[in-house]
């Protein structure tokens, strides 16, 4: 199988991108139209008039190694495709896979079942626990056309890879002793959410979305409401999320906030949902985005507040009576509720000792932990909603940096 050199030099820009670029979703690339099918997603650039080349990336689901090496897996992998797909390779050779130990790559030329002449590329990475995932990227053989439209796919796929990395360390280090799998009676009892060990998964979540929408307050001023829904791979969609994904018993909420739930699709860039209650169907053709999730035991600093008008009835514990919109985190990994009013003033160390309105935090993926020096656990869902890590959601809360507060935002109520 002939190999082209201009094909590996892309690669190689695609190798080190996937070193470089922060944790993300499988979300659109701008400009470029999307669709899903049966787990896999294909993107394809969009098209000036005249414009008769073709280039196709499709990010196909996680597959299980089977006890295989991923360089066996891949090579069969290859196989398995090109015979599904009616590609017809060229004849002899062998296949020139070439790695850097984190990911494998092979290019070749080959014509389709209509005998049409095409650029393949096929890439690999392991995830862990014998997972492996796939991703196809088919051009017409235009040398100039193949190499532009790869800088966005190794963009894209370069965070895929850190998110599916992130999400497998993830739930290597929240097995066995973790806290989380292991709740005493007295802590149990005191929560007001339970903590349920039949939570959804990392792999089931696709992310959070946010919509942006907009209105009016009551002294006539516009207000932006960042929405957040939570979205599962097996298509269905969860409206105004509170609780950690991970103690989310989805059986059990579909039974008692059935309004809350729905089904999604995404079909270029446009974003579909139909709730099963009522049958009504919205689409979202702009202002909608996929949040980020923390980094496992990222670190929050400062003072922040609510911006939607709820105050910290989401995230306080069942004694509390505290009735504050303000709420510092520290890098030492401690928070409070407090009732101050100066962002910039430093909080008093006696803040975070308090019994019913501090305690430590926790934040791993789309999850914070709160646990409370009463004793009280609680866990939220947690996404950052804007870039960068001060403008942030938990529960159905959201949070901006106290001094800058004053620009409206929020999240659903």
């Amino acid at each position: 199988m002939k190999t082209r050199p201009y094909l590996l030099v892309v690669l190689c820009m695609l190798v080190n991108e996937m070193t470089s670029y922060a944790q993300s979703q499988i979300s659109p690339i701008p400009g470029w139209d999307m669709d899903e099918k049966s787990g896999s997603y294909i993107f394809k650039p969009g098209k000036t008039a005249g414009d008769t080349k073709e280039f196709v990336y499709e990010i196909m689901p996680v597959d299980k190694g089977e006890g295989q090496t991923i360089e066996d897996w891949f090579s069969s992998a290859i196989d398995k495709d090109v015979k599904e797909s009616g590609f017809i390779l060229p004849a002899g050779g062998k296949k020139n896979i070439t790695t850097n130990q984190s990911i494998f790559s092979f290019s070749t030329e080959l014509t389709d079942k209509k005998g049409k002449a095409l650029y393949v590329t096929y890439i690999a990475y392991q995830l862990g626990s014998g997972e492996n995932r796939l991703a196809r990227i088919t051009s017409s053989p235009d040398v100039k056309y193949y190499a532009a439209h790869m800088r966005p796919v190794a963009d894209h796929i370069g965070q895929l890879a850190k998110h599916d990395a992130s999400v497998t360390v993830s739930n290597k280090q929240t097995k066995g002793n973790h806290p989380h799998n292991k709740q005493d009676a007295k802590t149990a009892a005191a929560q007001h959410a339970a903590i349920v060990e039949n939570g959804l998964r990392s792999q089931e979540i696709n992310g959070i979305l946010i919509h942006l929408d907009y209105t009016t307050n009551a002294e006539g001023k516009m207000v932006r409401n960042y929405k957040p829904y939570l979205v599962l791979n097996d298509g269905s969609i969860y409206g105004d999320p509170v609780l950690s994904p991970y103690s989310l018993d989805v059986a059990q909420s579909k039974q008692k906030e059935p309004q809350k739930w729905g089904t999604w699709k995404l079909k270029n860039n446009i974003f579909t949902v139909e709730w099963t209650a009522t049958r009504e169907t919205e689409k979202w053709f702009k202002n909608w985005f996929w949040a980020t999730p923390a980094q496992r035991e990222e670190k929050l600093d400062g003072s922040f507040m609510t911006v939607n008008g709820v105050e910290n009835g989401s995230v306080k514990s069942a004694e509390n009576a505290l009735a504050s919109k303000n709420i510092v985190f520290n890098k030492d990994g401690q928070f409070a509720l407090t009732t101050g009013n100066n962002g910039n003033a430093a909080v008093p160390a006696s803040e975070f000792s308090k019994k019913n309105e501090a305690g430590t935090y926790t934040l791993n993926d789309y999850s914070m932990e709160l646990r409370f020096n009463n004793g009280t656990v609680i866990r939220r869902v947690f996404y950052f909603y804007l870039q960068g890590s001060t403008h942030f959601g938990i529960g159905n809360a959201a949070y901006a940096p106290k001094q800058s507060a004053e620009s409206p935002a929020s999240a659903s109520n």
